[in-house]
């Protein structure tokens, strides 16, 4: 620390968990406000721990002061890198809880804390202790990059860097190799890159050759099913090697307005299947397409109400926005066979409307096992039930055994769920493991039984993955917003705090925060829309919009753009435009007699313009005549130079197309602009210019 090294009493916090982040107390943070004066502390605060006894050292960064006094509140992770022992850390808690004074022979174990800063890492390199690190998720790379980002804050050169898979649990170990640019950096706000190195030749065949088979197993059970088909999906579970992979389904097209019920159907294969029934096998459905479905992680399945169906209903705010639905078909025991059925229906089948028929008027109830059965029959069954037939005492059962070989063991009734009831050992034990076993998420929070906490994994929890819409990292989506407005439009706590940074509108220049740009462009769509249509010179061969542009010309009452209508202005007062007659006259005359002298000019009513065309040159009768019809036709056509005419061919070619009406062409070839030698380029600057900023003729009504 800035003013000399603290000495505090280590304690793990299991909330610190795979974070190099600490608690530390307020007086330290008091004594580097005290040291640093008016100077403000840096960001982030870098700390070096090291071990009193051992001198043995790592970083880390910390995540509050709020610790007591003399405590520094570590995660396990950070108490192995300093060579602390489970039993010190143990002791230390238990007399700290106790309030006892310590024994002078065995002092608590203590841990030096000094401010150290570290430079900016620029490269790391990553070895992995687990041969299954390439297995354990598709898109490990991204859920390293995201832990890194959201609970780190230094790399030691040799710790063990661990992180979880918030959704599987699943854990992966790296040590930090090969550190730059020092043995030690903080990674905060630094283009880190990351290399993978195996710890052997051996390790990475087998990392690699684990990660093959693990796809290869997966893809030979992954299925695409199909809504109604004739025959239903089938597998097996043969062995228990078989237990561990699940039998994977995808459901990619159905009908939106029907809801989907999906029916499983187990069956024991031959004698093996004793400790079987037909709850056996569960199916399990989500709509991530990041995680596959499992007894972790699922939206629906056949486990959460004990029955062998699920119908999902079209209105569920789950499945309108699934595009694929993910299935999984699992079992506890084996040997088993199932079947797996998809189907949609409008709930009136006939089959659906039957009614459980009411017993003969006549029909009398048997005291054994409470059946009817007609006068006829009566005596009889009731002379052979009560010899040879047993009904389970539990009165929400109905089951009847054979006398001789009494209820098996097997047989069993949950007294918290009375209706239900199972025959198979491993189907009693996951029952008592879904239901009845509290359990706590990796984020803290307790749940009565696991179903209500996979539902929380898969919906609110704060370590549930998710892609960021503003920074496409799959990150923790972290608690939700607190904004109202926020939570209407469907931002996670990430996303919402995420999408404050701002970004510029390609469009407009302005600052605009990343959750806005989507209101800010349907803006300038409507903007774009509603433009009204340009306004260009009304000389056919000048394509030039007369619109904004800022040269004044008093007498222009021809439509003419300042550059056509420059040679024609006079300051004299022309009430009548008697003058202005005259002077187009003359400068027809010129036009028709002389010509412009321009190499690309294709006016008919120009000497020049003619000679390229390969048509005659008029004579001085045939001038007057001409220039008499054009002056009293008012429609003026003028010569324009070179580049005017490269811009009019352009607007001529995009104008084929028909989908933009040409004044709109015109302007955007004026943005553009059109250079010899590069008119394909102008072209495709044009076109994209007429994308972002025009109106289609389709758009207008």
């Amino acid at each position: 620390m800035a003013s000399g090294p603290t000495l505090l009493i280590p304690r793990v916090q299991p909330s610190l968990a795979y974070s190099d982040r600490v608690i530390l107390p307020q007086s330290v943070l008091e004594r580097l406000l005290d040291y640093s004066g008016k100077d403000p502390l840096p960001s982030p605060l870098t700390f070096r721990l090291a071990n009193s006894a051992t001198n043995v050292y790592t970083h880390c960064g910390v995540r509050e002061f709020s610790a007591p006094d003399g405590i520094i509140y570590i995660s396990q992770q950070i108490a192995i890198s300093l060579g602390l022992s489970a039993k010190q850390l143990t002791e230390a808690a238990t007399a700290l809880d106790s309030g006892q004074p310590w024994d002078v022979d065995s002092p608590p174990p203590s841990v030096t804390v000094s401010r150290h800063d570290l430079p900016k890492g620029t490269s790391v390199s990553l070895r992995p202790l687990d041969n299954d690190y390439l297995s354990v998720d598709d898109d490990w790379k991204a859920l390293l990059e995201s832990s890194l980002q959201s609970s780190y804050t230094t790399l030691t050169d040799g710790q063990v860097l661990s992180i979880s898979h918030p959704a599987t649990h699943s854990t992966m170990s790296f040590i930090v190799d090969k550190l730059q640019p020092e043995r030690a950096v903080c990674i905060v706000e630094t283009d880190l890159s990351v290399d993978f190195e195996a710890m052997s030749e051996d390790h990475a065949r087998r990392s690699v050759a684990k990660r093959d088979a693990k796809r290869e197993s997966e893809n030979m059970r992954s299925v695409e099913i199909i809504v109604d088909a004739a025959e239903p999906v089938k597998g097996a579970f043969v062995d228990v090697e078989a237990l561990r992979v699940p039998f994977f389904f995808e459901l990619k097209s159905w009908d939106r307005e029907l809801p989907l019920i999906f029916k499983l159907e187990s069956s024991k294969i031959g004698e093996e299947s004793a400790d079987l029934d037909d709850r056996s096998a569960d199916l399990y459905i989500s709509i991530d397409d990041n995680s596959r479905p499992s007894s972790r992680y699922y939206l629906w399945s056949t486990i959460t109400d004990e029955e062998n169906s699920i119908t999902i209903s079209s209105s569920n705010s789950f499945i309108s926005s699934a595009q694929v639905l993910h299935l999984a078909v699992t079992s506890c025991a084996v040997p088993l066979q199932f079947s797996l059925t998809v189907t949609q229906t409008l709930g009136n089948e006939d089959e659906d409307n039957e009614m459980p028929s009411a017993p003969a008027i006549d029909a009398k109830e048997c005291s054994n096992c409470h059946q009817f059965f007609p006068p006829r029959t009566f005596q009889l069954h009731t002379a052979f039930c009560e010899r040879n037939n047993i009904l389970c005492p539990n009165p929400s059962c109905s089951r009847i055994f054979r006398r001789q070989e009494g209820i098996p063991e097997t047989h069993w009734h949950c007294d918290s769920c009375p209706a239900f009831i199972c025959d198979a050992a491993s189907t009693k034990e996951k029952h008592i493991s879904g239901h009845h076993t509290p359990c706590t998420c990796i984020c803290g929070e307790s749940f009565g039984n696991s179903l209500n906490l996979t539902y929380h994994r898969t919906t609110t929890c704060p370590q549930k993955l998710h892609i960021c819409r503003f920074c496409h990292l799959r990150l923790p989506q972290e608690d939700a917003p607190d904004s109202q407005s926020d939570l209407l439009a469907g931002y996670t706590g990430h996303e919402s705090r995420c999408g404050t940074r701002t970004t510029e509108c390609p469009r407009c220049g302005r600052n605009v925060r990343l959750r806005d740009v989507d209101s800010h462009m349907r803006l300038h769509e409507i903007q774009r829309v509603a433009a009204p249509m340009p306004a260009v010179c009304s000389n056919p061969l000048c394509v030039r919009v007369t619109e904004g542009d800022h040269v004044t010309v008093t007498s222009n009452n021809v439509g003419l753009c300042p550059s056509c209508y420059g040679p024609l202005y006079s300051p004299m007062h022309d009430p009548t435009g008697a003058r202005l007659k005259s002077r187009i006259e003359r400068r027809y005359f010129i036009q028709l007699s002389t010509g412009c002298k321009k190499s690309l000019c294709e006016n008919i009513h120009c000497a020049s313009g003619r000679a390229n065309l390969g048509l005659p040159k008029y004579t001085s009768a045939e001038i007057s005549s001409i220039v008499r019809e054009l002056v009293q036709g008012g429609k003026l056509q003028f010569c324009v130079d070179d580049s005017m005419t490269r811009r009019r061919k352009l607007v001529d070619w995009i104008a084929e197309d028909k989908e933009f009406a040409r004044p709109w062409i015109c302007k955007a070839v004026g943005e553009v602009g059109v250079t010899e030698g590069e008119e394909r380029e102008s072209e495709i600057a044009a076109r994209a210019w007429l994308v972002t900023n025009g109106v289609r003729v389709s758009e207008v009504q």
